[in-house]
């Protein structure tokens, strides 16, 4: 006796197996007594623009759609697979699959300088986003970094390479779990650098903490030691020792000059060696807060740029980040006013915020106005680990909070980033010289060419064959 009706089964263990950017092999266990499957496959679950194909019982449980779409991007695929007895149907759970990406061609090596290099590729079939791989060796052993773009395109420009180094790099599409083949490698070498000079900031919490005289001298000594071109320092003093910091500061076998128009404890050095000051000035950005400015032309390859001093209000509560987002707005603003012209633009200090904050706003408005933090533009990274916010004992703090940052514009290269800090026997040398630590920044300025444009956002790729990671924090460049 043939199973009544109301006894038809759902077809189960539905699977399918990418073959090709436009075939999938769709297989499922079969029903009782069934005269035909239809298989659907379509871009959304609803499946409401489904390609429909119809197997009669008697063929299997499985079967190949060759004559699927490849869409550019790829994306999800949904099916089901519905169990047709006399007219009635039972339908399988709605399940999803990615096609497989199709090669990628036409990959080239567009630009290149000396920090960076700029690929692009034709437009790929099924591909959402792709992996790039980069190391100093045609083996890809040496320093290989491997990383996935955070969306699709057509071009990757990376940032953080070291300059007068051959590297080879090579590109695999991706579409969710299904990973395309990689291209063939391709070579090139990063340009000579022409000019670059080292940036630092340092809080040195003058009139808050005492003996401010003899720990000037000792920090002063330490940016000279560390060979620094330009500084600025908030907490520097107003009226009262605005003087002391003037002298002590200046001078020293870099020949340090202060640059005019710093004003309210924002103060701005320079070496005239390298650097000519165009312009400066300070202005209020609320809260009985002040930012400092200054304009520059690098000597050698006369190229400008703002370095502008930040200090923000302190505090980790809500209204805290609420109070220091109104003061970047401000800042911000007030810069744009300024600089009219695109120049390029360095806005260093004690932002008192950092992603290990619940909320950074400061961080976001920065990112919002197209600028990188100087941290994340290079592999070249020295005590990142250490908090730039202590207090005055000798104890390290290392839990990698920092709320001292160096932020730059698309048109700088970043060559290296350190916190500069004075540590004996992993403790604070003694006299220990201010609640923060000074951090530095090596940048450049080369001589004016076509810029690569913005770094594409990437994010870190836990092993070769591994479906993307989820992103828990900025991704270090390759190289």
């Amino acid at each position: 006796m043939l199973a009544q009706t109301d006894d038809l089964d759902a077809p189960s263990d539905v699977t399918a197996k990418p073959l090709s950017p436009t075939s999938v092999e769709i297989d499922w266990r079969g029903s009782r007594d069934v005269d035909s499957y239809v298989i659907k496959v379509g871009d959304d679950r609803a499946l409401t623009s489904a390609v429909t194909t119809t197997v009669p019982a008697a063929t299997g449980t499985s079967t190949t759609l060759s004559d699927l779409v490849a869409t550019t991007p790829g994306g999800e695929r949904y099916y089901r697979i519905d169990a047709v007895r006399d007219g009635k149907v039972r339908s399988s759970r709605t399940a999803s699959f990615s096609m497989m990406p199709d090669a990628i061609r036409g990959f080239e090596v567009q630009d290149v300088t000396a920090g960076g290099v700029k690929v692009r590729w034709k437009e790929t079939a099924n591909a959402r986003q792709f992996d790039i791989t980069m190391a100093r060796d045609e083996a890809f052993t040496e320093k290989a970094t491997t990383v996935r773009t955070v969306e699709g395109g057509t071009e990757l420009v990376a940032k953080g390479l070291k300059p007068a180094t051959k590297y080879w790099i090579k590109i695999r599409p991706v579409n969710g779990d299904q990973l395309g083949p990689f291209t063939g490698a391709l070579s090139f070498r990063t340009m000579v650098r022409e000019t670059s000079f080292k940036i630092a900031t340092w809080n040195v919490c003058s009139e808050a903490c005492s003996g401010y005289e003899g720990r000037a001298a000792v920090m002063a000594d330490f940016l000279d030691a560390n060979e620094v071109d330009i500084f600025g320092l908030q907490e520097a003093g107003g009226v009262r020792v605005g003087a002391v910091t003037d002298r002590i500061f200046s001078g020293h076998s870099r020949e340090f000059v202060r640059a005019e128009g710093g004003a309210k404890a924002r103060y701005v050095f320079y070496r005239p060696a390298l650097f000519e000051q165009l312009d400066g000035g300070s202005f209020d950005i609320g809260d009985g807060r002040d930012t400092t400015w200054a304009k520059f032309r690098v000597t050698a390859s006369k190229r400008e740029f703002y370095y502008v001093d930040v200090h923000l209000d302190n505090g980790k509560g809500k209204a805290d980040d609420a109070r220091r987002a109104g003061e970047m707005k401000r800042m911000l603003a007030t810069m744009a006013f300024i600089n009219t012209d695109g120049t390029p633009m360095i806005y260093a200090g004690d932002f008192n915020s950092g992603v290990h904050r619940d909320q950074d706003t400061p961080g976001v408005m920065m990112r919002t106005a197209g600028l990188a933090n100087t941290e994340l533009l290079t592999q070249s990274v020295e005590n990142a680990g250490i908090n730039t916010g202590h207090t005055f004992s000798t104890e390290v703090l290392d839990s990698g909070a920092h709320i001292d940052h160096i932020w730059v514009t698309p048109e700088f290269e970043v060559d290296s980033w350190k916190q500069l800090v004075r540590i004996t026997n992993g403790r604070y040398t003694t006299p220990v010289v201010s609640d923060h630590n000074a951090v530095s920044a090596v940048v450049a300025l080369d001589v004016q060419q076509k810029s690569l444009g913005k770094e594409t956002p990437t994010t870190t790729l836990d092993g070769l064959s591994a479906p993307l990671p989820a992103a828990s924090g900025p991704t270090p460049p390759l190289g």
